[in-house]
């Protein structure tokens, strides 16, 4: 484990109001334990656009203390990295990526929907559902494959641009069973085959290619289309193909999702039920766009969402990385497309995320109109999680965090528990522990203590796992 920062605000980060203090608390850490930090660069920014920047130190028993406001809803981000004498930046701690937000709930689309929003998509939905598909790919995988599974690679033709692209696994035992699908981050790569117990799982990849292909071969190939176009941009940042709804890249890439997901509803071993459409960062643009436009899938379950709130860097938000914003892009982001969800909808989400904003996600999380629940990680950034995880959620009502009191809990299966101790793995991530025990049999029980008030979807709502007995 390296030596990291480990961040804390004096009240949960998610419920501040607009003008009250924020205080970061920083100490730094090495396995879990205070370490001293002589020089540490700080930096504030906030979406109302105040930014500050420092220099500080960490001694065990004395954090760093920041204090800050916000004067409009939206979050604050603070960034801390270790320096040298000289000032210059010496990797010895990870960088710290952090925030606390205020009157979160008030966080609003910074665009409009376009008048034609539902014409454009229920023109494409009827070109989904008109067009006769030919299965171009359906060869059985004879490596890799796990006991009791079988798995095929797919390539099923669409009506625009390249053919759906992926891997579909089942279980060998006949029977009738849901459909998990996700996609890839992204990337210009072809997709794997993933594996789920019970389920028809698919995974297909963002762009119709190949899945064999290497790095350097899918470089070399799609150079021109996906890795740099004659403006020198990789795909999807096109200002110019951006202009139109009909030119941007992120249109074929949807239609194939919807047509690939056609065809796996058609197995005879789909349950005829359930679907879950899931996915994190661009993957997560593509499984709400498929929950949107596909009335057959019943649970949305994604991570990081990118694509979000695409014009909020314009009206003071700090920004993100992501295409700039453009006409034909309205049609895509993310937040246009929370609103045609009809099903249960779950995201983790990072505070400290600087490519997806915690202000662009909370303006998605506000615009989904259905069940819906959301973790806030603490200090993470898009790709790290941090080594102390501390975790915030929402759903429906912002104070919705609850302390964790012992005492007697019924599990939404039926069993009943007592919650016996809060404790600490000293040999994991240093996160808090619930040890509880059964009133059954009598059997003792650890649990992550985020989980424990985690809200889990049974049936078609979703309920507490533990509820207390009073």
């Amino acid at each position: 484990m390296s030596k990291y920062f480990k961040c804390t605000t004096n009240k949960n980060p998610l419920t501040y109001s607009c003008g009250e203090k924020i205080t970061f608390s920083v100490s730094a850490k090495d396995n879990c334990i205070d370490t001293p930090c002589n020089y540490i660069h700080w930096k504030l920014m906030g979406d109302d656009g105040k930014i500050s920047e420092g220099l500080g130190s960490f001694k065990p028993g004395d954090p760093l203390k920041l204090e800050t406001t916000l004067d409009k809803p939206g979050f604050v981000y603070l960034t801390c990295v270790s320096v040298n004498d000289c000032g210059n930046p010496d990797n010895i701690f990870d960088t710290l990526q952090a925030g606390a937000g205020a009157d979160i709930e008030n966080i609003e689309y910074q665009d409009v929907v376009p008048d034609d929003f539902d014409e454009y998509w229920n023109d494409i939905e009827t070109l989904v559902a008109n067009f006769d598909y030919e299965i171009l790919m359906n060869e059985p995988v004879t490596t890799g494959v796990p006991e009791g599974f079988k798995c095929f690679e797919l390539r099923i033709s669409t009506p625009e641009g390249r053919p759906a692209s992926g891997f579909v696994s089942m279980p060998e035992k006949e029977g009738k069973y849901p459909i998990f699908i996700s996609f890839n981050g992204y990337a210009i790569a072809g997709s794997g085959a993933i594996y789920k117990a019970n389920h028809i799982a698919v995974h297909f990849n963002a762009h119709g290619i190949e899945n064999n292909l290497t790095q350097i071969e899918l470089k070399k190939k799609y150079f021109h289309e996906l890795v740099k176009n004659k403006n020198g941009l990789s795909y999807g940042f096109d200002p110019e193909e951006n202009a139109s709804n009909m030119t941007c890249y992120w249109r074929n890439m949807m239609i194939r999702n919807l047509i690939g997901l056609k065809y796996i509803k058609s197995l005879p071993q789909w349950d005829g039920k359930n679907i879950t459409a899931s996915g994190g960062s661009q993957a997560a643009l593509q499984a709400t766009t498929l929950a949107a436009h596909d009335k057959d899938v019943t649970f949305l379950e994604i991570a990081i969402p990118w694509f979000c709130n695409l014009n909020a860097e314009n009206n003071g938000f700090v920004a993100g990385w992501r295409p700039k914003f453009a006409e034909g892009l309205r049609y895509f982001d993310t937040v246009a497309q929370a609103k045609k969800v009809k099903c249960p909808v779950k995201i983790f989400a990072k505070l400290g995320d600087a490519i997806c904003r915690a202000s662009t996600i909370m303006a998605l999380y506000n615009n989904f109109n259905v069940n819906k629940k959301i973790e806030f990680l603490q200090s993470g950034d898009h790709g790290y999680n941090p080594p102390e995880r501390n975790s915030f959620y929402l759903w429906d009502d912002p104070q919705c965090q609850e302390t964790l009191l012992p005492g007697k809990y019924k599990h939404y299966k039926g069993g009943e528990y007592e919650l016996l101790y809060i404790a600490k793995n000293s040999e994991g991530y240093c996160e808090e522990q619930v040890v509880y025990k059964s009133l059954t049999d009598g059997k003792v029980w650890i649990r992550p203590a985020h989980m424990w008030n985690d809200l889990v979807l049974d049936g078609e709502i979703y309920v507490k796992r533990f509820e207390k007995i009073n």
